[in-house]
């Protein structure tokens, strides 16, 4: 493709390993060039892919040209026209390259659908007559874990990152594009360290939070305050209070004190000051630019109007972004990372009906409510949920504070969560006890480095979940959150089948697609622990007989399938209504 390709693609990798590996989530960061010839060059391939074991072929990119041109066609900024030939000139070349960037996009995307990848591609370099994409992959399953807002654009016309994972993405590519740009590209260098980014990543998710006020003054400052008001004590005391960057007249925003004259943000010393009077109802009301007094949330917030975010001071040196209670980013001594995975309201409203099969959507909101506040908890916390709570708060008396019964509700849960042991609660939120120590036999299934508190959950669990609807809440005074069993998310059986049906057309095929039957086998994968056992017979038989027909085949470079075997944990449970 151009010269030194391969050095440069391998410096990248590295660049990315060292970026991602900083959030320490597993994300498995890959790094690969694709070249479109766009000038006309005798013995130059029309499209190159660096290096060449990426799995993906060539041939899957021949229509990247006709599929460019048609979104050049409906892409709102072409009919834009300026008076100025090289303004214009210039505006062409960017909707161009935005084009051929999002056609090489959804082509990897369509081809990868079933891997365990997804893909994320940079602005195009010119070099030597193509031009030059870097695409990143990352493990999607890690990718699906954190939350991100909807909305990709401000005012329907600026780029604003969805996440702290999303803003990594977008500052790694950047910085590839630059540096293919350097005339001494071949040194293969991203020449700015790991943190550097990191930091440049948080600033500009902090921009997408500051266009949510809507005052063009804090575009651009967000973070940088954040840090310095987290730094600075008030008369020898740490800062604990938050910031509510919004409208300055949201709908869902109730001012309880407001100030006669705005405070700019610039001027942090009176922030940091102000601060001193928040609770937790009332935090300080900033558009991003200017402080307004002390205000606080009510009403039925609407999420995908994404234009509430909270800053919450947790210490010195440290703070925490989130949305609709969803963190996104913390900082702590001013490096910025992603906020331990909290508790899944999906995962939370799914799992309930599967344990408890006749528990009403109701209950489930009051549980969630409970649970929620449990999880905010600095102590720690562990709820017991139980079908049969009311005896084994009779069986447990001993080692545990029995009460009458009552409802437990978000209000309660500081009080009942303050000694140690945990709250035991039927379906309904009733609390039948307190300062539960649960009792059970060994496992394998243990954690030693995790806490007591913990391993006891799973113990108790092991024991008695299997004879009665049962699931534990544990919440770790490091943050972390774990709900005991911890149940694999459901599929659609349909989805599997369909799979099956088209693994067997790969087989009675005449020409045998070997992205096909590698693509189908990544899901088989991907879904092993779905599989009943009549399932996995059928597709290892399938793939025996489609590897025979490829054996004379000496160019294909075989891939290795261990045979899939059927999990005992599995069971019908794990398949969606459809």
């Amino acid at each position: 493709m151009w010269g030194y390709q391969k050095h440069v693609q391998i410096s990248f990798k590295v660049s990315a390993e060292s970026l991602f590996n900083k959030l320490d989530i597993g994300l498995n960061p890959n790094v690969f060039f694709i070249g479109v010839l766009i000038e006309d060059r005798n013995n130059r391939h029309p499209i190159c892919i660096e290096p060449d074991d990426t799995g993906f072929h060539v041939s899957s990119f021949s229509d990247v040209d006709q599929l460019a041109s048609e979104l050049i066609k409906v892409d709102s900024e072409s009919k834009i026209i300026h008076s100025h030939p090289i303004a214009q000139e210039n505006h062409d070349h960017r909707i161009s390259k935005r084009a051929y960037r999002d056609s090489i996009l959804k082509t990897l995307r369509k081809v990868g659908a079933y891997g365990e990848e997804d893909y994320f591609v940079a602005f195009p370099t010119y070099v030597e007559g193509y031009l030059v994409f870097t695409a990143l992959s990352l493990n999607k399953n890690v990718l699906s874990k954190y939350y991100a807002l909807t909305k990709d654009k401000w005012n329907e016309k600026y780029c604003i990152s969805r996440s702290f994972i999303e803003s990594c993405i977008n500052t790694f590519l950047g910085e590839c594009t630059q540096a293919l740009k350097d005339p001494n590209y071949e040194s293969g260098a991203i020449s700015r360290k790991p943190d550097e980014l990191l930091r440049d990543s948080a600033r500009n998710l902090m921009y997408t939070v500051s266009t949510s006020g809507g005052n063009l003054d804090g575009l651009h400052d967000l973070y940088d305050a954040c840090n310095e008001i987290a730094s600075m004590k008030y008369e020898g005391a740490e800062g604990l209070g938050g910031l509510i960057i919004t409208p300055y007249d949201h709908k869902n925003l109730k001012m309880t004190l407001q100030l006669k004259e705005p405070i700019k943000m610039r001027n942090r010393r009176k922030v940091r000051k102000f601060l001193e009077l928040t609770d937790s109802d009332s935090y300080i009301v900033s558009d991003s630019a200017l402080i307004y007094g002390l205000g606080k949330l009510t009403g039925k917030y609407n999420p995908k109007d994404e234009n509430i975010f909270v800053v919450d001071f947790k210490s010195h040196f440290k703070w925490e972004l989130s949305h609709d209670e969803n963190p996104m980013m913390v900082v702590e001594y001013g490096f910025p990372t992603l906020p331990k995975e909290k508790i899944s309201r999906e995962k939370f409203y799914s799992d309930l009906p599967r344990l408890f099969k006749d528990i009403k959507k109701k209950q489930i909101d009051d549980l969630w409510e409970v649970t929620l506040e449990a999880t905010k908890q600095k102590h720690g916390a562990m709820l017991i949920i139980s079908l049969q709570a009311e005896v084994e708060a009779e069986r447990l008396g001993n080692q545990c504070f029995p009460l009458e019964p009552f409802k437990l509700n978000e209000k309660l849960v500081a009080q009942t969560t303050s000694i140690d042991g945990g709250v035991l609660m039927d379906e309904k939120a009733n609390c039948h006890a307190i300062g539960v120590i649960l009792d059970g036999i060994a496992t394998l299934k243990g954690d030693s480095s995790r806490g007591s508190r913990y391993n006891s959950a799973v113990r108790y669990y092991e024991h008695f979940g299997s004879e009665v609807p049962l699931m534990i809440v544990v919440v770790s005074e490091d943050g972390m959150i774990n709900l005991i069993p911890d149940l694999k998310p459901q599929i659609r059986h349909s989805d599997i089948t369909e799979a099956i049906d088209n693994f067997r057309k790969i087989l009675e095929s005449e020409n045998i697609n070997k992205k096909y039957f590698n693509r189908g086998m990544n899901f088989f994968k991907s879904v092993n622990f779905y599989l009943t056992e009549e399932e996995c017979k059928t597709i290892n038989s399938l793939r025996h007989q489609i590897e025979e027909k490829f054996a004379d085949d000496l160019v294909w470079v075989r891939i290795v399938y261990e045979e899939l075997k059927p999990n005992p944990d599995m069971d019908k449970s794990y398949y969606k209504d459809e």
